[in-house]
């Protein structure tokens, strides 16, 4: 006897209650494992599993994800091989990278890397004693970097670069992250569209936030707001196209420039440059003239608009 369409939805409905939900995993490791075994805990996991490192010191560490994992790091340590980077999370979707205590122990390798990375959240890290500590680039949607600590990195504490295409229904937040010891505090490539709020970027060897092209692309759609960047030459610099951008209570005190801008700053008809509750030193004269609304600035370069 044949099962009518009803039947079929109802007998559908009782098996759905009775497996239920597939549920995640947890995997557990410790600092007991080898990099090789940890890395074939990874390979193996779904999408959406939990990687948990047991607290230790995990010496030797290299280690790639190419699908949506939760690393959890409970206070861990992993410490560099020295040639390789320590976590590689290209290609992925909706991965998560909290609590770990990160030594790069080289000055030529990466923390955290990555390419084509979409929705993910890195948090609550401590990373030292390396190139960049967070490198996402090529390619990136909704990032969240939220309170970190970096220092002592040759090169970039957070690096974000996108050449594709630019966010539109998606935007990245770099958000109370602590840096100090870099040649470049925040650096964007190409194109940005967020936040960038309450982070306190010290002793950059260079300039605390960078935001240029890349590969000859880049748009700023930003509200950069409640920044602390104090002991670099250079607050921020900017070198492409900004139809929008809200500079809003920020300590900008670069011992050279708190603003310079360089080859490629260009702004659209119409656009938005609004710059309120700021302390300013040297502010460049292209950017000043850009700007739309200038107010409430205090320090030597402070100016008001209109």
């Amino acid at each position: 006897m044949k099962m009518s369409k009803i039947g079929m939805l109802a007998l559908l409905v009782v098996l759905a209650t009775i497996i239920g939900p597939v549920s995640a995993t947890t995997y557990n490791v410790d600092s007991s494992m080898t990099n090789t075994q940890i890395q074939s805990t990874i390979t193996n996991a779904a999408n959406g599993d939990t990687i948990n490192f047991a607290s230790g010191t995990y010496n030797g560490i290299n280690l790639t994800a190419t699908h949506n994992l939760n690393f959890v790091g409970n206070g861990a340590v992993l410490v560099g091989i020295g040639d390789d980077d320590v976590l590689d999370i290209s290609s992925t979707t909706g991965t998560n990278i909290t609590g770990f205590n990160i030594n790069l122990n080289n000055s030529d390798n990466d923390g955290i890397v990555g390419q084509y990375v979409y929705n993910c959240r890195i948090e609550n890290n401590n990373i030292t004693n390396g190139n960049d500590a967070i490198n996402i680039f090529r390619e990136y949607r909704n990032a969240i970097i939220n309170n970190n600590n970096i220092n002592d990195m040759d090169r970039d504490g957070i690096s974000l670069v996108n050449c594709g295409d630019p966010e539109t229904s998606t935007s990245t937040t770099v958000t109370n992250n602590n840096i100090d010891g870099t040649a470049y505090g925040i650096f964007s490539g190409g194109h940005f569209k967020g936040t960038i709020s309450g982070n306190t970027i010290s002793d950059s060897n260079s300039m605390g936030i960078q935001i240029i092209k890349k590969q000859g692309v880049g748009n700023l759609y930003a509200n950069i707001t409640y920044n602390e960047i104090t002991e670099t030459p250079i607050a921020m610099e900017l070198g492409l196209n900004v139809p929008s951008l809200l500079l809003d209570h920020n300590y900008m005190d670069g011992t050279s420039y708190s603003i310079q801008t360089i080859t490629g700053f260009t702004y659209p008809t119409p656009h938005d440059i609004t710059v309120t509750y700021n302390y300013l030193n040297t502010v460049s004269t292209d950017f000043i003239n850009a700007t739309t609304i200038a107010n409430n600035n205090e320090g030597p370069g402070a100016y008001t608009k209109p």
